[in-house]
């Protein structure tokens, strides 16, 4: 199946530029277009408001291309002119200028820069990550720090329906780089309640999901060579772990 356009959210940080190089690179191995996406808060929606004498559509208007000229001087030397020419500037919430450009080049992948916000930075501001995590209809790929490309994917899956898109993208991404792929299911352990009818030991859980995963997880794996692990533990825990250990 031919890949469609890859979307990035950019901005000046150091993580926006890697999330660039990264769509960039991901585009031209798939041959497809790139699309760099920035938001800008519009400061000025609350002046409109009142009886200020300001011409709005002018001060947007330098906004914008301020925004646009200071991008496209800090991405330059990092990615291809014409990646560079289809850079999109745009008024409004990140989240919701980034799902606009997704849909209206019908893209199949957006690429962000991580960042590490504080637990009062993320609640104050928010994650542009974690809100479309949560909401985008994509797949979405968190950069980390520089590597020297694509080697390995861990695919982590568990009993739902989910599995399959989730196998789906792992294994385009693992063809597109000719990676190695894993794929983990963790089996959490049952919370204690002793005495309660029909609780399972964790051994019989194990047994359980190890039996579900043969029938309906493991036979939507199509890569040839792909690992299986089947782990105990917390599944966020367990999974940070298993991609630090890879």
């Amino acid at each position: 199946m031919a890949w469609k356009p890859i979307v990035a959210g950019v901005d000046l940080s150091p993580e926006g530029a890697r999330a660039a190089v990264v769509a960039a690179r991901l585009a031209e191995t798939a041959g497809v277009r790139c699309y760099l996406a920035h938001a800008v808060h519009d400061t000025w929606a609350e002046a409109s408001l009142a009886p200020i004498p300001v011409d709005l559509a002018q001060v947007n208007r330098i906004v914008l291309d301020t925004a646009q000229a200071e991008l496209r001087r800090a991405l330059q030397d990092k990615v291809p002119a014409d990646v560079l020419d289809a850079l999109e500037v745009r008024f409004g919430p990140s989240g919701l200028v980034l799902s606009d450009v997704i849909d209206a080049h019908d893209a199949e992948l957006l690429v962000l820069g991580g960042k590490h916000h504080s637990k009062i930075g993320r609640w104050l501001g928010g994650s542009t990550a974690h809100h479309l995590i949560r909401t985008a209809e994509v797949p979405i790929l968190v950069t980390g720090p520089p590597d020297a490309g694509i080697r390995r994917v861990l695919a982590a899956v568990d009993l739902s329906s989910a599995a399959g898109p989730t196998l789906d993208a792992a294994e385009r991404m693992a063809d597109l780089f000719d990676a190695s792929l894993r794929v983990l299911h963790v089996v959490e352990p049952m919370p204690l309640a002793p005495g309660l009818p029909g609780t399972l030991t964790d051994d019989e859980l194990m047994a359980l999901s190890e039996a579900e995963l043969e029938e309906s997880v493991w036979p939507l794996i199509g890569r040839p060579g792909a690992e299986r692990l089947v782990r105990r533990g917390p599944a966020a825990e367990i999974i940070a772990r298993a991609a630090a250990e890879w």
